[in-house]
């Protein structure tokens, strides 16, 4: 490269119409960039949505074999607490000590937290001898 070159390089660089940007406003608009993705992913995680949640059956007798009616729950909530929902625990009713069909009640589930059932609990628990 010849000096002209090199010359016309610095008066590029300097010239009027060259926008000057310091390091102050880089970083503001930086930290401006930042504060908007955050507002947004809060705005996404805590929006309501709606999911299915699998069931997994607690207690009962080793003597009994214990069927639920469904495998999974629709539930709605917050995404961020929908994505940590797991599974919703169902406790053997203290009823359901003999062979027979039993409605579960909605305190025999431990529901994961943020969330909550779409319907009201229709779910019934088979219980056979082995």
């Amino acid at each position: 490269m010849n000096r002209k070159h090199e010359n016309a390089d610095i008066a590029m660089e300097q010239s009027e119409y060259t926008p000057h940007r310091s390091h102050v406003s880089l970083i503001v608009a930086g930290l401006v960039c930042l504060m908007l993705a955050l507002l947004i992913w809060l705005l996404v995680m805590n929006a309501d949505d709606t999911a299915y949640v699998s069931l997994e059956l607690t207690g009962g007798d080793a003597a009994y074999t214990y069927v639920l009616s469904d495998t999974a729950l629709e539930v709605s909530g917050a995404t961020y607490f929908l994505k940590k929902a797991e599974s919703i625990q169902v406790t053997v009713p203290a009823a359901a000590n003999e062979s027979g069909t039993y409605a579960v009640e909605l305190a025999d589930l431990v529901l994961p937290e943020g969330v909550a059932l779409v319907q009201d609990l229709s779910l019934t628990l088979t219980v056979t001898h082995k």
